[in-house]
């Protein structure tokens, strides 16, 4: 089964990897050009220190070495990148296996119960090491970081990986479906622990009990049941919109109402910090960085066409629907979930801030980029479905690695201004040609997805 994993999500794991060790390495390359003096990181500390919601996240500033501060800066974001996808990735080959009645197949056959549960575990703790041992030579190697401490900081980054992947295959086992898995064991996601040992012995306390439930249950079966539905049954969806309103609306509202509550938070905390830095300008950097949640989203909103008709739900509606008015409903939803959720965004942050309506303006003006990356994924889903998943997360991807290769001065910034990402940047002010360029290219995008799914074949 080890081998069969890392067959079929080959792509993925290298993708997982290799985001993995680039934001540490991203962030040695930015954090040495901003702050190449042992004043200007004391500096950088004392500020930090005074930021409550970066003492709550990222905790002190201890070491200002250059070692210290990229350890201290890109610690949650490792610890988030592993644990979040060790959680996912363990859902993904235990109770999503079963839910597809994959497993049910395989477990006729010569494979034991625990044998998903290994093989998933084992498959993690791999990526692990790897990470691990490509961070401490990337760091070693082009930036001459003491090998001890890029050890220390994988192996505590992949410690947090293990626990959150154990943390998945125990909800995996508990809960009656995947996507409730997902929920409950996201729910539980903390990247901070006070010793570093700590992950390692939760790790192995949810693995034990992850056997024994693997052990004793029946298949299919789980004490987390998710929600029935409503005794009397309503009419159906009347148009394509309402369909696809009906399957994710509710994930829509859920992100739109969450990214609401956390840019309030932000914008509060930025109108703290006016005697500092300005709280303006940190403002700025709290709306791009939710904007650039919201083009993720996006972009997840953006597959959902591909996931329904690999489940087979597409042939029944095309009886009586034609193929360009059922992929409405998903582009409608699509192209609308942004614009709300950039909505909340601005309002948020406004709310906290006392600048409502400028926030607003400014939160809306991400609209092309978040646009863009859904034109990719519907024009690639169009062309060749298979492909849309790695070519949506990709543009994400590279468009978030030139944000990181352009603070660093890596790039110039004509070719910043060329990816999604570049005109919304709180350093950049490039005017309206851009957004305008980039709704046309959006545009484009989906017309070409629109006009392709009409003439193919649909996924087996």
């Amino acid at each position: 089964m080890i081998r069969f994993i890392v067959r079929r999500d080959r792509l993925l794991i290298a993708g997982w990897v290799a985001v993995a060790v680039a934001v540490p390495v991203f962030n040695a390359f930015s954090l040495g050009a901003l702050l190449p003096t042992e004043a200007a990181r004391l500096t950088f500390a004392e500020v930090s220190a005074g930021n409550p919601l970066t003492a709550a996240l990222l905790g002190p500033l201890d070491d200002t070495s250059i070692e210290g501060v990229v350890f201290w800066r890109s610690s949650v974001q490792s610890k988030i990148i592993l644990g979040l996808g060790g959680l996912l990735f363990a859902i993904r080959h235990t109770r999503a296996e079963e839910d597809s009645g994959r497993w049910e197949l395989m477990a006729a056959g010569a494979v034991r119960r625990h044998a998903a549960v290994t093989a998933a575990m084992v498959v993690v703790a791999a990526v692990t090491a790897a990470v691990t041992v490509l961070l401490a030579a990337a760091l070693v190697l082009l930036f001459g970081y003491s090998l001890g401490g890029s050890v220390l900081f994988g192996l505590a980054a992949g410690a947090s990986g293990l626990m959150f992947a154990a943390c998945g295959l125990v909800a995996g086992q508990l809960a009656q479906s995947a996507p409730l898995a997902r929920g409950a064991a996201v729910g539980v996601l903390v990247p901070r622990v006070a010793q570093w040992w700590v992950p390692l012995v939760v790790a192995a306390l949810l693995l034990v009990v992850a056997y024994v439930v693997a052990g004793r249950r029946d298949l299919g079966a789980g004490l987390l049941r998710d929600r029935s539905g409503t005794g009397p049954a309503r009419g159906g969806p009347a148009s394509p919109v309402a369909l696809a309103w009906r399957l994710y609306g509710g994930q829509v509202v859920s992100w739109t109402i969450a990214l609401g509550v956390m840019s309030a938070g932000a914008g509060w905390v930025s109108v703290s910090r006016l005697g500092e830095l300005g709280w303006g300008d940190v403002l700025a950097i709290f709306t791009y960085v939710f904007c650039l949640v919201v083009a993720c989203l996006t972009a997840a909103g953006a597959l959902r066409p591909y996931t329904e008709e690999r489940r087979g739900r597409v042939a029944p509606l095309l009886v009586s629907t034609s193929r360009s008015r059922w992929l409405s409903g998903y582009v409608v939803l699509g192209l609308a979930a942004p614009v709300a959720m950039l909505l909340a965004v601005g309002a948020g942050t406004g709310l906290g801030s006392g600048a409502l309506l400028a926030q607003m303006g400014k939160a809306l003006l991400f609209v092309p980029a978040a646009w863009t990356v859904a034109g990719v994924a519907l024009a690639v889903y169009g062309l060749r479905p298979r492909l849309a998943i790695p070519a949506a997360w990709a543009t994400v991807g590279v468009s978030t690695a030139f944000v990181a290769l352009w603070e660093a001065q890596t790039i110039g910034r004509t070719a910043f201004l060329f990816t999604p990402y570049g005109y919304g940047h709180p350093l950049i002010s490039a005017g309206y040609a851009a957004p305008i360029a980039f709704t046309l290219v959006a545009a484009v995008l989906v017309g070409i997805g629109w006009a392709a799914f009409a003439r193919r074949d649909l996924v087996a």
